[in-house]
This record gives C-alpha cells, structure tokens and sequence, in this order.
C-alpha cells in the first residue's frame, strides 16, 4: 500500500500527466503508482472522464480563461499546475 504522501504527489500530478506536461520520470512514476493504487486510480478515471465530457461537449469557445481560473484556484489549494 502507498504512503498516503506518495498519495497526495501522485493525485496532485494528475492534470498535468493527462496534459502531457510531466517529465518523463515523473509520467512513469504516475503510471506505475496507478497499476497498484486502487484510490488514486479512481480520482485518475474521474479526472479523464471530466476532460473528455469538456472535449466532447462541442463547444468551440476559448476555454483557455476557464483553464486559468481552474489552475489558479488549484494552486490556491496548494495543487501543482505545472
């Protein structure tokens, strides 16, 4: 069973993993942590779940002052952005 530290790193990558925005060693340690990590995996499945419903909504806005104010509020929950 993971630490519940090990915990909170890997929940905390999880929007840039899905970016495609960690370094390299960083993606294989989120992997591997959720091959045996039934907790994280299921805030991963959420977390992927919500970006394809807002991908597959159709609208064609720009999301990108939503996606600032939504990483600025991460942040002030002390969540890493980047």
């Amino acid at each position: 069973m993971a630490s519940r530290d090990e915990c909170t790193t890997i929940v905390r990558q999880l929007w840039p993993y899905l970016d495609g925005a960690l370094p390299d060693a960083m993606q294989a340690r989120v992997v591997a942590h959720l091959e045996g990590c039934v907790n994280c995996r299921s805030h991963f499945d959420y977390e992927r779940e919500f970006l394809a419903a807002v991908r597959n909504a159709g609208a064609s806005g720009d999301f990108e002052p939503l996606r600032a104010r939504v990483l600025s509020a991460l942040a002030d929950q002390g969540f890493t952005t980047s």
